[in-house]
């Protein structure tokens, strides 16, 4: 019987984690996200202001325009997502992933980016230069061409 009551109450939070198949605009400020998965989800012009995000994975996501100021979202896979117009000001970002994903016009001011996978590409198409973290020194050297 213990069994059955634990995979029942395990059904929710599988339907919360999955359920956002369009969410244009959605506001999850402030919430705690850790290792949710919004992977190949609309989550354009959506905010996670101050949000937790720490493992969580917007692999192939939609994100244009979104903003993830004063995240913290150490560990968080952004594979293959559209980032383009994105703002993570003052975000945490350590181990974030950003590999394939289209970053054009993204504002990284005042954001934490130790140990980030981001290639040449994506630091010269988005404000990162105009905007250079103190702990992103791996990425200097780019920014003086």
């Amino acid at each position: 019987m213990k069994y059955i009551i634990l995979v029942l109450l395990s059904f929710p939070f599988f339907l919360i984690t999955s359920a956002f198949a369009d969410c244009n605009g959605c506001n999850f400020d402030n919430k705690n996200l850790a290792h949710f998965v919004f992977a190949d989800q609309n989550l354009s012009n959506a905010s996670f202001q101050g949000a937790y995000l720490v493992n969580a994975d917007f692999s192939g996501a939609n994100l244009q325009g979104a903003n993830f100021d004063g995240a913290y979202a150490n560990g968080t896979i952004f594979i293959d997502a559209q980032l383009d117009n994105v703002s993570f000001r003052g975000t945490e970002l350590e181990l974030a992933n950003f590999s394939n994903a289209s970053m054009k016009n993204v504002t990284f001011d005042g954001a934490y980016l130790v140990h980030a996978k981001l290639s040449s590409k994506q630091v010269l198409e988005s404000k990162f230069c105009k905007n250079l973290v103190a702990d992103a020194m791996k990425f200097v050297a780019l920014c003086k061409n």
